[in-house]
């Protein structure tokens, strides 16, 4: 009896164990990728997409498209987009924020379905809803002129830890006027704290709020509290920064708080 539980056991395992679901085909292949294994990888992304995992099909898509790796091939590229768009669609249904964010991508650019940008701006809002900032902050650019919606939207993109929403938002209460300068009363106090939120998310932005602190233009200066944010700034860069490559973003951006705070002797510049 043993015998035959353990036969059946293998013989499961033999039939089932190999099957690995689209995630799983699509991580190994982003693994690949990432150590450029190119034609591994693209049979990967193939299977995954074939498991109907929709980043899978979508790679595919923009590597056909765009011929990175494997020569440009628009015929390749619309079958995925396609693939893409009736997953997007089907997972947007069952509310993946994710799936939404894609369709909305999809039939703003009329890859794999006929353009439709109310549509496009349809599946956005509906990701927004779901907490994707990205998504609300889109539609926030979007309707950039109406100053209520581009607010409430900037504000919706920002509580979803989406840093550069909260900077902007926060940029617009400072200055009193958004990027298509639509008006609205300054609030300095308000757009201090959004900056600030988008600080603490992101540590690179620590310097534009050390630079407000510095010039005296909307609030007294404060030395203090601007090296503190500077020195914030300056550690996240530090991360990011190869001593191999000292000409790299980071390292610049190292190289401009360093021209204007002296750590040595605490003094700004």
């Amino acid at each position: 009896m043993k015998k035959i539980i353990l036969l059946t056991t293998l013989l499961i395992s033999l039939l089932f164990g190999c099957s690995k679901t689209g995630e799983e085909y699509f991580s190994e292949a982003a693994n690949l990728y990432k150590n450029k294994k190119y034609d591994e990888a693209i049979l990967l992304y193939k299977k995954a997409c074939e498991k109907e995992n929709l980043k899978g099909c979508m790679f595919l898509a923009e590597i056909y498209k765009k011929g990175k790796v494997v020569p440009a091939d628009n015929n390749t590229a619309d079958s995925y987009y396609k693939k893409s768009f009736i997953l997007a669609d089907k997972y947007c249904i069952n509310n993946n924020q994710n799936a939404c964010k894609t369709l909305s991508f999809l039939y703003e650019n009329g890859f794999g379905v006929d353009k439709d940008l109310d549509k496009a701006d349809n599946a956005a809002l509906k990701a927004c809803n779901l907490g994707d900032g990205t998504a609300c902050f889109y539609l926030a650019r979007v309707n950039a002129d109406n100053i209520t919606k581009f607010i409430d939207l900037s504000d919706k993109a920002c509580q979803n830890n989406m840093a550069y929403a909260c900077l902007v938002l926060g940029n617009t209460y400072i200055t009193g006027f958004n990027e298509s300068m639509a008006v609205m009363q300054k609030d300095i106090e308000k757009g201090i704290s959004y900056i600030k939120k988008a600080c603490e998310i992101n540590n690179e932005i620590c310097a534009n709020l050390a630079d407000i602190y510095i010039s005296g233009d909307d609030i007294a200066q404060d030395y203090e509290t601007a090296v503190t944010f500077y020195e914030t700034a300056l550690k996240y860069y530090e991360t990011l920064c190869d001593e191999k490559n000292n000409d790299s973003p980071a390292c610049r951006s190292i190289d401009i708080i360093k021209s204007k705070y002296s750590f040595d002797n605490k003094t700004i510049y």
